[in-house]
C-alpha cells in the first residue's frame, strides 16, 4: 500500500477522529511516517475509536498530526473545538490545545499513545522489522540494521 493509499483508507476508515473540516492540503502533511509505522498507527486509531465509543465522547477528540521527530513517533491529539462562556457570559467556540478540565478519556489516550509510541521506539519506520534509535551526523532514525546500513551509505555517497 502506497502511503497515499493509506491515508485514504485511515481518513475514510477512522473518519470521526479527524477534524472533519480539514482541507485536503491539510491532510498531505496530516500523517508523515514511514510504512513501518503505519501499523502501529492504524492500532492506535483503533483503540482511541474504542475509547471514544465507550464513553460516548466520539466527535470530541481529534488527531491533529501525526509524524516522526528525532526518531520517534509522535501522535498529537486535542480536543474537538467546544463552545464555553466568555467573560460576559456569552457562548464561544473555543478551539483550544487543553481541555477546560482534564478527562478519564485524555487520560486513556494519553496511555494508549505512549504504549504505541514506546513500541515504535523498536520497530523500523521503514519496513516494521525489529529496529531501534539510530544517530548518523545528528539526524535520528528507528531502523532496522539494514536500514541502518542503507542510510549510512546514502551519506556516504552524498559527501564523495
Amino acid at each position: 500500500m502506497t502511503h497515499d493509499e493509506f491515508v485514504a483508507y485511515i481518513r475514510e476508515r477512522y473518519a470521526t477522529l479527524f477534524d472533519p473540516t480539514n482541507s485536503d492540503e491539510v491532510w498531505r502533511y496530516l500523517i508523515t511516517v514511514g510504512p513501518g509505522w503505519c501499523p502501529l498507527f492504524t492500532d492506535f486509531c483503533e483503540q482511541m475509536e474504542g475509547v471514544l465509543h465507550h464513553h460516548d465522547e466520539t466527535g470530541r477528540w481529534y488527531i491533529r498530526q501525526v509524524k516522526e521527530k528525532f526518531g520517534e513517533l509522535r501522535i498529537y491529539v486535542r480536543p474537538a473545538p467546544y463552545e464555553r462562556p466568555d467573560v460576559d457570559g456569552f457562548m464561544e467556540w473555543v478551539d483550544d490545545i487543553d481541555p477546560p478540565e482534564p478527562t478519564h478519556v485524555e487520560d486513556m489516550l494519553g496511555i494508549i499513545k505512549q504504549h504505541i509510541t514506546g513500541r515504535a521506539a523498536h520497530v523500523c519506520e521503514d519496513c516494521g522489522e525489529p529496529g531501534e534509535l539510530r544517530v548518523l551526523d545528528g539526524w535520528y532514525s528507528t531502523c532496522c540494521d539494514r536500514h541502518f546500513e542503507e542510510w549510512k551509505a546514502r551519506k556516504a555517497s552524498r559527501k564523495s
